[in-house]
């Protein structure tokens, strides 16, 4: 319908955000926009147009009685001023140019608009629907608005919303989680298989052992690290406390050493450094904004480089490549956090159980060897962290070595996590367990295979015994690629935090992975294979299988 239109002037149509005055009271629709104006003078801030043959159109064809003359005479001495100057060659120019233009809108292809057949389908379905008033009941119209509806009629749809109502809407089922399986890709420097000099399981796992166990070398080329990130960030953080940890020998070398470093450098700052503004309030955010001041500090500097970030997890960190550092001079790959927890934990939980047992701290070492060369401690990819794997081999050495024979090799974590205590082993009366870590290592794998309940038993080290998940501790449910076979996932009972689970992090794919692999150990052990052969490093398949 055609509507009536806003007389501005030609200054009011070429300004942006102008402030005029008009004493008419007009309306229209122009682009799609509506414009008042009142009768009395007011103020009133345009937007920008675009004056094109639309607009004179709605002026001069569907609004054009409705000018005084007065405005016509306006319009047209502005028409004539723009158009005499011109000589007749230009005008035939701009005559032969805008046919010329109309001929090339005419021949490019045109798009049917779907939305208008959707649109005729509607109004021919409503037509046939909904009533001629064009009235729905349950709605009065502005004519019955203050009058409401009969009470027969009200209760009649009353009684049609409480139904609709009632009825259980179909919610979807969730999407099952997109977990692409990992694919070979070309390296420059392939991973190698281990060798060893020594012949026989015990003695492969003993120059092993002196390979990966830390000594004063590794210690100092950690301090190194360490002293290097306290220098870089001085300046721009005085206040921070830098830390590094490592439970390993960093410079032993190993498969996937730059996916899992064996040295973590946790940056300690207060929450007054962290909070830089407003919008960084969460204590995630904080981490992260953090994280990346620090790691681009860091690699500005031109001492570290950068290789990876990990920011989904429950503690974000980078991955960095340290200088040369120690009598080697060789590059160690580092983890960077901020304000982390877990690092700490896990080397005060190392260094109790290496002081009740050094077959414990063997094992350990040995444990988290195998899971980083056989591609399953790789947290970001859904895989348990070295973290997990320290705490699953100290359960097994809690509740996989007891039995009517001997003792168990560790006690409970309780006095320790919650007083700082060593705990004390048990004195019942029966002979301590004698094993050598070499025999302790097929153990472990047949204890997970054979005993351990994947579905029904938590992994937890405070308590030292064979349990199923606390009420408190969250149950992670691993969905499938179907979207509808479910699976309990691994519960890993964090000491310091009894209501994390640790395994939250796993996938159903990573959980088939760590069964597989553990199955492959365990039937490697009992034909008596070499170490090197358990400790192959695992490569991808070279393209993912495609259905």
């Amino acid at each position: 319908k055609p509507l009536t239109v806003l007389t501005v002037s030609s200054r009011e149509l070429w300004r942006w955000g102008e402030t005029r005055t008009t004493s008419l009271w007009y309306r229209t629709n122009i682009n799609g926009k509506v414009f008042l104006a009142s009768s009395r003078n007011f103020t009133t801030r345009m937007p920008c147009m675009q004056l094109n043959l639309s607009m004179f159109g709605a002026a001069f064809g569907c609004g054009g009685s409705k000018l005084d003359v007065r405005s016509k005479c306006i319009m047209l001495a502005a028409v004539l001023a723009a158009v005499l100057p011109l000589d007749i060659h230009h005008l035939l120019a701009v005559l032969v140019g805008a046919f010329g233009y109309m001929a090339l809108q005419m021949l490019e292809p045109s798009v049917q608009n779907s939305t208008k057949k959707k649109s005729l389908k509607t109004e021919s379905i409503s037509k046939k629907t909904v009533p001629a008033e064009k009235h729905v009941p349950w709605r009065p119209s502005s004519a019955s608005a203050g009058k409401g509806l009969p009470p027969a009629e009200d209760r009649k749809w009353s009684s049609l919303r409480s139904s609709a109502r009632a009825q259980p809407r179909s919610c979807p089922a969730p999407a099952a989680p997109v977990v692409k399986p990992e694919t070979r890709k070309p390296s420059a420097m392939p991973v190698q298989a281990p060798t060893f000099v020594a012949e026989g399981w015990d003695a492969e796992v003993r120059e092993l052992l002196q390979n990966i166990l830390p000594n004063a070398e590794s210690r100092a080329a950690v301090d190194a690290i360490s002293k290097m990130v306290t220098c870089s960030l001085t300046q721009l953080l005085p206040n921070a406390k830098v830390d590094g940890f490592a439970t390993g020998n960093p410079l032993g070398g190993a498969a996937f050493a730059v996916a899992v470093p064996e040295v973590d450098i946790v940056v300690t700052l207060d929450s007054k450094a962290c909070c830089t503004n407003r919008a960084t309030q969460d204590v995630s955010k904080q981490q992260k904004a953090s994280i990346r001041t620090c790691t681009d500090r860091l690699v500005s500097n031109g001492a570290f480089k950068f290789r990876r970030s990990a920011f989904r997890g429950l503690e974000p960190k980078v991955t960095l490549i340290s200088p040369a550092v120690g009598k080697s001079q060789a590059t160690i790959p580092v983890n960077l956090s901020v304000n982390a927890a877990s690092p700490a934990h896990c080397a005060a939980i190392f260094e109790a159980c290496s002081q009740l047992d050094s077959r414990a701290q063997a094992l350990i070492l040995l444990v988290r060897r195998w899971a980083k060369d056989r591609g399953v401690s790789h947290a970001a990819k859904g895989h348990l962290s070295p973290y997990c794997w320290m705490l699953l081999t100290i359960y097994y050495l809690q509740v996989g070595l007891d039995s009517a024979d001997e003792t168990p090799l560790l006690p409970a974590l309780a006095p320790f996590v919650k007083a700082g205590q060593l705990p004390k082993k048990s004195e019942d009366g029966r002979p301590a367990c004698n094993k050598p870590a070499a025999e302790l290592f097929k153990g472990f794998f047949q204890f997970y295979h054979e005993c351990f309940n994947w579905r029904n038993e938590a992994v937890s080290v405070l308590l030292g015994k064979r349990l199923p998940p606390d009420a408190s501790l969250p149950v992670n449910i691993l969905l499938h690629e179907d979207g509808k076979t479910t699976q309990v996932g691994l519960s890993i009972e964090d000491p310091f935090e009894r209501r994390t689970n640790l395994g939250d992090c796993m996938n159903w794919l990573s959980m088939s992975r760590l069964q597989e692999e553990i199955s492959r150990s365990f039937e490697l052990c009992g034909r008596d294979a070499s170490l090197a052969e358990l400790l192959e490093p695992w490569t991808p398949p070279e393209q993912a299988q495609e259905d």
